[in-house]
């Protein structure tokens, strides 16, 4: 069949669109003023007079004129006019989008980012104010009418967008993205635009008699082998993606315009005699008219010769307009790479790459830059600062507030705070070349290490908790991951220590807190029942592979003389309340008392500055007043600190990060980095930032006492903390922290886990079945958790010959290789039959408690799309639930692929809640979040 040609008889008559979209301008994060000439730039490749096959009446361009300023773009407003193109065009419909854009933790749901956008620390919902690929322009877009949808996306991990690509069956659908999936492009110039559009711009409109017609699959060919000389952000290899569903599609004709022959003998990209103006903003955008530069023509050049046609009497587009013709393009300056356009593409990096690292690790922020005087300025030199996640939010702060300072027109500097678990970036500084290189490929499981995908890009700064974690990179770092980067210690910043944080009710006083003693002693004390017999503290500690000061208080739990980590962890465990990532999120789960009875009756082990914080009440309505954070009541029981002797303060160390052939702006990123860290370490605004979260500050190395601003000296902490610091010995070795870690993972012992994987066939009707962050690829993945000693298998709940189910993986002791298991759940066939999910469930209860007796870890995970335990009667959950809660525990995670599936009183939440265990829906980050709830019964990660 020949390719589809908006411009043949049988289509001329129908309606024809393109929505194009650029985003320049951003409230929170960098502009990109290149954008707004590749907007240009595309708008004259589907227009050209002699190769384009829309008219410019046909074009709806954002930012338009209900924008909210000059070059801003709604989010709303973009959905609006793509919504209304799907219901207008029957012909051929293009969306051309380029700007910012971002994925979740885990490379899934691409967000293109819009003016107003911002990036927040939510796990669940990251993106405001931005457009989810996958749930609203993917999902809008499978609804056109059109004869053939094509998308055009130029924006970092456009080639994420491929893992959610589902057209309807009998749709004809095209996408052309960027660059691969994961990959991350520079912002382009703001003379000549992006290099991607610059790229399609010149293969589109260059286009003579004698070239092919560029259709969609020859435009993919030619614009991957444009891209190979350059290079995208970190040297990664710059290979455009594409999808197709269905046969082929013209995007320019050449020498041919609208079906017709050209009309003169005028270059290209000269002004229309008589044709339709396009619907975009009078916003000052339209450049000077002059035809494109031809490949290898200079810039100059092409400014020179458009000023001859102008004189020769040839209307040129800045002419036409004048003298109120039509409207022109405006000026296309598509150089192809030479000598004065770099191959390498790390020329700028505010595009995505800042964004890519906030993306990563779920939080953080990036500042934007200022317009200067003439409307447009350069990219900044970005700062990457990567940091413990019990410091980031002060961090943070403390960054805002350093950029603040510049009042120039245009900013110079950004940064970009990020934070991700400490155990992971000890690992990634210890194989720091797989930072600069990451392997070609991963297993399907995704289990390899790949420090770009779960922390984010290469750092300038690193700032942990404590210094003992920058011991434990060294103590195992090779030869060559010291040679890819060099850790420079330029000294402390501020300083906090952990506390056993006992609460204070009435009428059972703590210890003083000016009584330091090992933890274990405190510990003890705190669980021993009063004479009165009040009911002894529970106590509990954020994740010890999250932030240093969770791992520092389990090295010195651990290091008593009848060492039993076992038996710690037993007692640092309560299912009320499931394990939490950083100290704030564990006073926060102990403010949501509605969720667990331990608001008041747990000792936390946490930084003093946490426990200081939420002493305080709520913050009174006065601009800087500083209160307890929003998440806790104000009947959150106070808290008075109990000082170990065994615990190393926190000390907040600066490193220098410098990595082996990032020399391009070597010198300029070196003074911008010492910059940061004198501000930090000696400015009076940078202390107040400390000060206000309770920090304490001085000299490096020697702590001050706090100051009447410091909520440590608040009236709320009066006999809660010790205002002269208690010593401590800090631990004898970085190895003892380090074997810490490996006990820790191995404390409860071996697991049982089983998966029950429902194999129905509307798993693949519903597209959760096959493919990355969907169901097999979730059970694969979290094996990474399953250790040699574990005892695990996969069941399909579609009903076998003989049984209720079929077994993937039978249920026994794994192979010491964990591919074969990988392997055979991706050969998993999806079976058309129904899935026998309460068979399934008792079975698998069963199976679990078969097994030896104690205290043994046993956990049963659920894979479905619900749509087989959708019906099931009251009284049959009823009697499953009583079954979960009787003999030997077993926790029960279900994972839901579809919306809805962990509301209050369906099965999934049922079951999670009566055994302790967790329901996991689209809203987690679920291949994350599956994998550490498997973590908590298997022992793979113990090594």
């Amino acid at each position: 069949m020949p390719p589809y040609n908006a411009r043949s008889p049988q289509n001329r008559a129908k309606t024809h669109r393109a929505v194009l979209i650029g985003v320049d301008s951003y409230t929170h994060e960098p502009d990109l003023p290149a954008v707004a000439h590749s907007l240009r730039l595309m708008e004259e490749a589907l227009t050209a007079e002699s190769t384009g096959v829309l008219d410019p009446g046909e074009l709806l361009i954002l930012p338009g004129p209900t924008g909210s300023g000059p070059g801003t773009v709604d989010p709303l407003e973009a959905l609006r006019e793509i919504r209304n193109a799907r219901e207008q065009v029957d012909g051929l419909l293009v969306v051309y989008f380029a700007g910012h854009g971002l994925v979740r933790a885990d490379g899934t749901d691409l967000h293109l980012l819009f003016s107003p956008s911002r990036v927040i620390a939510d796990r669940h919902h990251p993106f405001v104010d931005a457009l989810s690929w996958r749930e609203q322009i993917m999902a809008e877009l499978r609804l056109a009418r059109a004869d053939w949808v094509v998308v055009v996306l130029d924006c970092c991990f456009a080639g994420n967008a491929r893992l959610d690509f589902h057209p309807e069956e009998q749709q004809n659908f095209a996408l052309l993205m960027a660059a691969e999936q994961g990959v991350e492009i520079p912002p382009g110039d703001a003379a000549t635009g992006t290099d991607f559009t610059v790229g399609l711009h010149r293969l589109l409109t260059g286009r003579t008699w004698a070239s092919k017609p560029a259709t969609f699959t020859r435009l993919v060919g030619e614009i991957r082998e444009a891209m190979a000389p350059l290079k995208a952000v970190d040297d990664h290899r710059w290979i455009p993606g594409e999808r197709r569903h269905g046969d082929d599609v013209l995007l320019a004709i050449p020498g041919r315009k609208h079906g017709r022959e050209s009309e003169g003998n005028g270059p290209a990209g000269t002004a229309h005699e008589g044709g339709g103006r396009s619907k975009r903003a009078a916003t000052g955008r339209e450049g000077a008219g002059g035809a494109p530069a031809q490949p290898g023509e200079s810039e100059a050049e092409s400014r020179s010769a458009g000023a001859a046609q102008a004189e020769g009497g040839t209307h040129a587009a800045g002419t036409a307009q004048a003298e109120g013709g039509t409207h022109a393009a405006g000026t296309a300056q598509a150089v192809d790479p030479g000598p004065d356009r770099r191959p390498s593409s790390r020329r700028h990096r505010a595009l995505c790459a800042a964004l890519a690292l906030v993306c990563f690790a779920g939080v953080g922020v990036l500042l934007s830059v200022a317009d200067g005087p003439d409307g447009g300025c350069a990219p900044p030199l970005e700062l990457r600062v990567l940091v413990d996640p019990d410091i980031r939010p002060t961090v943070q702060k403390a960054a805002d507030v350093y950029l603040d300072r510049d009042t120039g027109d245009c900013r110079a500097v950004g940064i970009s705070v990020y934070t991700g678990n400490s155990t992971d970036v000890v690992d990634a500084f210890q194989a720091a070349p797989l930072w600069q290189a990451p392997p070609a490929s991963c297993p399907p499981s995704g289990d390899c290490l790949l420090p770009q995908r779960d922390l984010g890009a290469q750092p300038d700064v690193w700032i942990p908790a404590a210094s003992i974690t920058s011991l434990r990179v060294l103590a195992e770092q090779s030869a060559a991951a010291g040679t890819a980067a060099k850790l420079d210690p330029l000294g402390s910043v501020a300083y906090t220590p952990v506390v056993l944080a006992v609460p204070a009710e009435a009428g059972r006083k703590p210890d003083p807190a000016d009584r330091p003693a090992p933890l274990a002693d405190l510990v003890a004390g705190v669980r021993d029942a009063g004479a009165d017999g009040t009911e002894p503290y529970q106590v509990l500690r954020p994740d010890p592979e999250g932030g240093d000061g969770a791992l520092l208080s389990t090295t010195a739990l651990y290091g008593t003389d009848d060492r039993r980590p076992t038996d710690v962890e037993a007692a640092l465990t309560d299912d009320r309340l499931p394990l939490q990532p950083t100290a704030r999120d564990l006073m926060c789960g102990l403010a949501d008392g509605s969720r667990n009875e331990l608001e008041d009756r747990a000792a936390v082990l946490i930084p003093e500055q946490t426990m200081a914080l939420f002493n305080l009440p709520s913050a009174s309505g006065e601009a800087g007043a500083v209160g307890r954070p929003a998440c806790a009541s104000d009947v959150l029981e106070h808290r008075a600190a109990r000082y170990p002797t065994d615990v190393p303060v926190l000390d907040l160390p600066f490193f220098r990060v410098t990595w082996a052939g990032a020399d391009r702006d070597a010198a300029a990123r070196e003074q911008v980095v010492r910059d940061f860290y004198d501000w930090l370490a000696e400015d009076p605004e940078a202390r107040a930032v400390f000060v206000r979260d309770g920090f304490r500050t001085g000299p490096s190395g020697k702590p001050s006492l706090p100051s009447a601003a410091s909520p440590l000296t608040a009236k709320a902490n009066e006999g809660a903390v010790s205002l002269l610091l208690p010593p401590s010995n800090p631990p004898t070795s970085a190895s003892e922290v380090t074997e810490t870690l490996r006990d820790y993972r191995q404390a409860l012992g071996p697991g049982r886990v089983l998966y029950l994987l429902d194999d129905s066939t509307s798993m693949e009707d519903n597209r959760v079945w096959s493919g990355p962050g969907r169901a097999k690829d979730l059970v694969a993945r979290s094996t990474a958790s399953i250790g040699p000693d574990d005892t695990f298998g996969v069941w399909g709940l579609s009903p076998g010959d003989a049984t209720n189910h079929t077994e993937p993986v039978p249920f026994g002791l794994p192979d010491p290789d964990p591919g074969p298991a990988r392997a055979a759940i991706g050969r998993a066939p999806a079976v058309n039959k129904n899935a026998r999910v309460l068979d399934g469930l008792r079975d698998g209860l069963s199976e679990l408690r078969s097994g030896p007796e104690g205290p043994v870890p046993r956990l049963l995970v659920l894979v479905t799309d619900d749509e087989d335990s959708a019906d099931l009667r009251g009284e049959d959950v009823r009697a499953l639930v009583e079954t979960a809660t009787e003999g030997p525990p077993v926790r029960v995670v279900t994972v839901s692929l579809r919306g809805g599936g962990c509301a209050p009183g369906l099965l999934n939440h049922r079951l999670a809640e009566v055994t302790g265990g967790r329901c996991l829906d689209a809203a987690d980050d679920l291949a994350t979040e599956l994998t550490a709830e498997v973590a908590k019964t298997g022992t793979g990660d113990a090594r």
